[in-house]
């Protein structure tokens, strides 16, 4: 069943309709460390193919999920955990609760081609993360401490590669989106800063010689 059709089924099951609970996360899938990072890369060119309601769960465990109790597996400068990721679908886009494991309806838009901007083969990609922060917190004015925030970002986006690098999935991280349609749609504030996205597929097979 696809990701699309799994998203809408459950969302019809909740009585509110503004969240979707996600699977329990599976911690023995993928290759091993090793393995990933050897094959470890970027991928513009993504299949058809959907990604199951359990493989959107685990890429998002992976990237900021708790694996303690009070703790991201992405490292956080100053423990402050400004990370938030948004998820940007064909049937709308959500913000991603670790806490609670389920996802926060924002809007049935399709916000993937604000995601791709003028590069087109992003808005190919069934998923799409947004990694952004919320600089709600004091610290974040002063000026030692404002590149943080990137830094955090940055570790979330290894974590997507090495998901992905491990269960046959592709992405790739990128700058490049219309940040201003995206801050909109998203309802976020001056405070939520915009860092990286991250297209995820499975990659296309590759082109047979005829």
């Amino acid at each position: 069943m696809s990701i699309l059709c799994t998203l809408c089924g459950a969302m019809a099951q909740e009585e509110t309709g503004e969240f979707l609970k996600l699977p329990t996360v599976s911690p023995e899938r993928g290759s091993s460390t090793m393995q990933a990072l050897q094959n470890r890369k970027s991928c513009r060119e993504f299949s058809d193919r959907e990604l199951s309601l359990q493989d959107l769960a685990d890429l998002l465990w992976a990237a900021n999920g708790l694996n303690r109790p009070d703790k991201h597996t992405n490292a956080s400068g100053k423990n402050k955990q400004s990370i938030e990721i948004y998820v940007c679908l064909k049937s709308g886009a959500y913000r991603y609760d670790p806490k609670a494991n389920l996802l926060h309806k924002i809007t049935t838009s399709d916000l993937r081609p604000a995601i791709a901007d003028w590069q087109e083969f992003a808005a190919k990609a069934p998923v799409s993360l947004l990694v952004v922060s919320n600089l709600s917190d004091p610290l974040y004015n002063e000026k030692e401490w404002q590149l943080l925030p990137a830094y955090d970002a940055g570790i979330v986006s290894g974590n997507i590669y090495l998901f992905c690098s491990a269960n046959g999935l592709g992405t790739i991280c990128r700058t490049t989106m219309d940040r201003n349609r995206l801050k909109s749609a998203l309802k976020l504030t001056d405070k939520h800063m915009l860092h990286l996205n991250h297209p995820v597929g499975f990659p296309a097979p590759p082109m047979q010689n005829k």
